[in-house]
């Protein structure tokens, strides 16, 4: 019975950590694609996790909600924030600061 549930949480433990690299592939896409559209360098080709959380898709579903940070530049000398919120593995909102506010794609 307890190699059973060793076994059982394993699995849980490399099924969250192959769903943890699938949304930051998807979240790094995403911060690059967002860069390029306002015509700004995605710095550092990263993004870092700044939360995770449970949370509540439209069907009801209990999934993880994550916030990933980015850096982004537009004139090369200036660095400015970003983040890439994901509701499991779909993109939700992508925020860009910038010295007037938020942009919100």
């Amino acid at each position: 019975m307890a190699s059973i549930l060793f076994l059982l949480f394993l699995g849980l433990i490399v099924w969250f950590w192959i769903d943890s690299v699938r949304a930051k592939e998807q979240a790094m896409l995403s911060s690059a694609r967002a860069c390029e559209e306002i015509q700004a360098q995605f710095l550092d080709q990263t993004a870092s996790l700044k939360s995770i959380r449970f949370s509540r898709n439209k069907h009801g579903r209990v999934i993880f909600q994550r916030i990933y940070n980015f850096d982004f530049s537009h004139d090369r000398e200036e660095r400015q924030q970003g983040r890439v919120i994901m509701s499991g593995l779909q993109v939700k909102e992508i925020q860009l600061d910038n010295g007037e506010g938020t942009t919100i794609l």
